[in-house]
């Protein structure tokens, strides 16, 4: 066997580690269920209490989270997004993998994110979704348009990658009634190792993204360890979240407060 050399590869960050994720993570591999399970569960739980929302749907990681969004919101060929001029590349493959076309709008040199007048400038008859990027964290105000957007049958779909935690005005991100995604991946401000996960507006996308994450099975995890059956009512992807990721959310989540008022104290 190799000598295995942790730590070699190049990083520009690391994570931050309250010092109780090996804890979590001896208990979900003793458990011996890797996939979805409890955990995964516990940790949506956790993540709608904190958010102050009814529902959190978790997934393996935040470009997974925009592409079942999409998708569930009913997104598809023939559709455009209308996406910044600036942002990850995973927010452009996200609109492809859902079939539809990325449509791109300028940002604002001061916050690098879109504004209301550049997401009207670049709509047309077919825009359905917008997704503003809320880079840095920074929140998006599209409020004074998204009446317009609605009557246009256009959704907005947050990609909240960088800003689980923050707020717009006095509401967290997640709980503004915008179609939320958001990341958890190594770096960051909470991290499950890798993850992402959806804030749905209503039932039946929570329902569709459910099943999507899951190869478009329509039983839940729960009831398919019950039988020996099952209906595949959709397509879909497998990119439900892990126990094992599920392990370290929830060793981060009660410590996430305490730790972003630290990290703004220090400056860093």
């Amino acid at each position: 066997m190799p000598e295995l050399m942790v730590g070699a590869y190049r990083q520009n960050a690391r994570p931050y580690l309250y010092g109780n994720e090996r804890e979590r993570l001896v208990l979900a591999l003793e458990a011996g269920q890797y996939g979805h399970g409890e955990l995964t569960e516990a940790f949506e739980q956790a993540v709608a209490e904190y958010l102050g929302v009814p529902d959190v749907i978790a997934v393996a990681t935040g470009t997974d989270a925009l592409q079942i969004a999409l998708t569930a919101a009913g997104i598809g060929p023939g559709d455009e997004v209308v996406v910044p001029s600036m942002t990850f590349c995973a927010t452009i493959q996200a609109i492809i993998a859902a079939g539809a076309r990325p449509r791109f709008a300028e940002v604002a040199p001061h916050t690098m994110c879109v504004t209301s007048d550049t997401i009207m400038e670049a709509v047309n008859e077919q825009t359905r979704a917008v997704m503003p990027v809320l880079y840095g964290g920074r929140a998006v105000d599209l409020s004074g348009i998204r009446g317009e957007l609605a009557a246009r049958s256009i959704t907005v779909v947050e990609d909240a990658a960088q800003a689980f935690g923050s707020y717009e005005d006095e509401v967290p991100v997640g709980a503004t009634g915008a179609l939320t995604c958001f990341s958890f991946g190594p770096i960051k401000s909470l991290t499950c190792g890798q993850g992402g996960a959806i804030v749905p507006r209503c039932e039946d996308e929570a329902t569709a993204a459910r099943q999507m994450r899951l190869v478009g099975i329509a039983e839940s995890p729960a009831k398919r360890a019950r039988s020996t059956s099952y209906r595949v009512e959709r397509l879909g992807i497998r990119a439900h979240m892990s126990q094992l990721n599920a392990a370290i959310g929830l060793a981060q989540l009660p410590h996430f407060d305490g730790g972003e008022a630290r990290s703004y104290g220090s400056g860093s």
